[in-house]
């Protein structure tokens, strides 16, 4: 039994991964995502703290320089106030005076500066850093995912999590300025406040810890409204990427205006939350602003009320103080209403990533393992997909050979694509028994993983230069390039291009024919399999003429010699280039032999021959 996976933010916050599945974790179902809360400050700070590993030095001087800068900034009232006095009790002889302090004024906001500047450029530089190593772990997380996974999840809306939980960390890994900042002016003035009068001081403190509180019962409510309304902005994202991704069929089925109807109704469910967000947001500004302008009148008043009282007189240096204490007071409440609404968003944004962070893992080979075995036998092996919508296989039995070369074929429907993803591992079967060389292997779907490549029927071009598309990232020599273009058959088609390699590919390769950009997937599916002991091969020639699926297949089976080869085939007439056929219906085996056996033996085989006109000879060639 596998265990649970966490799907607490709080948990997955950190970016720990979920523990690699076994074979029974894989084919489990995918738990559905329970509802997003927003992560706790505390969350955000362990992960800012995580992923600025190596840079945490950084933090700490930013936060000094800031600190001093915000220290720097404090006394200027204090030094403001004193130019005052020294006017108000001496007249014109204390301009002097008064000039010096005011000197010390404009010392105090340079220095000021002097130190906030390099602390921002610090803070930001970490924010980077820690943007750039949380969406990495995301993405090395989302490509470590099963393929059942990404199957139960929209790309769109995986999309949209991804870059959305990364800027939100970002954000707030360069906003502790402001945080700091906040602090700073609003503990000192209330300090201040307190010297100068105590009274006025306490006032101040159960003042502003009333309004404090009554934007956070503000921000709750607007926080469980972002939640909302980021789940519904992830479904419009969906039908976006889902419309223009398809934008061929949209087009040619004159369905553009039902799209735009989609997306609109989509963009409505948006506006829900955000309607009632922006009431509430008004509502949170109006009160706030009122009160904070009602507290600092009340602080000037309770200080004169205190000092007429005294019979001292009312020192305007003073007064002066409190007014601009009271003000910088203020204006921080004002501040944090604004910025606690930020980091409220930051926290419902952030939970976004917790589902990616709790998709299992499974070990992947960044290129196949050498394999010494000669025989892959296959017993007992069940696969059910887990929404239960059909397409599950029951293999009794099947044995694959190195250096031999089985066509699959049956109706459709009949398990074919699914048995090739179980042999390349992408899916995991929930029971079974693999033996090499009739020895068993523990972890199956591991062991596949490392030896076997699947080429798809699917030609998926992505936006770059041809070589991007055929490397993937990963380095490869030309020769070896070379090599596989023309077991492809793509090496005239890349030839005759003006810039070669450094051809711009459009997305989705809307710029090339379907036969052409067949050819350059089949192209990086060789790549991708140098060193494969089972070739896996789903139909990836069905774009082609028959004469030039031929000489693909005749390059194929001479470019993998040694290796199991193991291809879909719809159209018939290559069989004889095979050595043995697997027929298959309904997700089982039905007979295994070469062409011409099947053809005597087989009322199935013999129905697809007929219904492709086809006939085949006594044998492989």
């Amino acid at each position: 039994m596998s265990e649970p996976i966490s799907t607490d933010p709080a948990a997955a916050i950190v970016g720990e991964r979920p523990p690699v599945g076994s074979t029974a974790e894989a084919t489990a179902p995918v738990p559905e995502a329970p509802p997003e809360t927003p992560v706790s400050l505390g969350a955000l700070y362990r992960a800012l703290w995580h992923h600025a590993a190596g840079a945490r030095h950084l933090i700490l001087w930013a936060f000094l320089l800031l600190l001093a800068s915000q220290l720097f900034k404090l006394g200027v009232p204090w030094l403001a106030g004193k130019a005052i006095d020294a006017i108000q009790h001496g007249g014109l002889d204390g301009l002097a005076g008064a000039g010096r302090w005011l000197a010390l004024v404009f010392a105090a906001i340079a220095a000021s500066w002097l130190l906030h500047g390099p602390g921002r450029i610090l803070e930001r530089n970490v924010a980077l850093k820690v943007r750039e190593r949380l969406s990495g772990l995301l993405v090395g997380q989302l490509v470590s995912a099963p393929l059942a996974w990404h199957e139960r999840h929209h790309s769109g809306e995986t999309t949209h999590r991804v870059q959305q939980s990364s800027h939100a960390l970002y954000d707030f890994a360069q906003s502790q300025f402001i945080y700091l900042q906040n602090t700073v002016r609003l503990v000192g003035p209330i300090v201040a406040l307190c010297l100068i009068s105590p009274l006025v001081g306490v006032v101040a403190v159960v003042g502003y810890g009333l309004i404090g509180l009554l934007i956070t019962r503000f921000d709750r409510s607007m926080m469980r409204l972002a939640v909302d309304e980021n789940r519904a902005e992830r479904r419009y994202t969906a039908a976006l990427v889902d419309v223009l991704g398809n934008v061929f069929s949209v087009l040619a089925l004159r369905r553009g205006g039902g799209a735009a109807r989609l997306i609109a109704s989509r963009l409505a469910d948006v506006f829900g939350p955000l309607k009632r967000s922006i009431v509430l947001n008004e509502a949170k500004w109006c009160s706030v602003d009122l009160l904070a302008s009602l507290l600092w009148c009340v602080l000037v008043a309770v200080y004169a009320m205190e000092a007429s009282g005294a019979g001292s007189g009312i020192a305007l240096g003073k007064v002066f103080m409190v007014y601009e204490y009271a003000q910088q007071a203020g204006g921080v409440i004002t501040a944090i209403a604004a910025h606690f609404q930020s980091l409220a968003r930051q926290r419902a944004d952030f939970a976004a990533a917790a589902p990616l962070l709790a998709a299992p893992s499974v070990q992947d080979a960044r290129a196949p393992a050498a394999h010494g075995w000669r025989e892959l036998k296959l017993e007992g092996l069940r696969f059910s997909y887990a929404a239960s919508h059909g397409g599950g296989v029951e293999i009794d039995a099947l044995t694959l050979q190195r250096g031999r070369r089985y066509a699959l074929v049956g109706p459709s429907g009949a398990g074919k694509t699914t048995l090739l993803r179980l042999l390349a591992g992408l899916d995991r079967a929930g029971s079974g028994l693999l033996l090499l060389d009739d020895e068993a292997v523990e972890q199956a779907g591991d062991s596949l993983r490392s030896f076997a490549t699947l080429i798809p029927q699917q030609a998926e071009m992505f936006d770059g230069t041809l070589e991007e598309n055929l490397a993937m990232g990963e380095s490869a020599a030309p020769e070896t390039i070379a090599a596989a273009l023309h077991a492809a058959s793509a090496d005239t088609l890349v030839a005759g291009l003006g810039m070669g390699l450094a051809t711009r590919v459009a997305e989705g390769g809307a710029n090339w024919s379907g036969g052409q950009r067949q050819r350059l997937a089949l192209a990086r599916g060789v790549l991708a399999a140098e060193g494969s002991a089972l070739l896996l091969l789903d139909e990836p020639t069905s774009s082609l003429d028959p004469e030039s699926e031929a000489r693909v297949y005749q390059r194929l089976f001479r470019h993998f010699g040694e290796a199991a080869v193991v291809s879909s085939v719809h159209r018939l007439h290559l069989l004889d280039r095979f050595d043995e056929v697997i027929l298959m219906r309904a997700g089982r085996i039905e007979a295994v032999g070469s062409a011409w056996a099947l053809a005597q033996s087989s009322p199935l085989f013999r129905e697809l021959l007929a219904a492709q006109g086809g006939e085949v000879g006594a044998g492989a060639s």
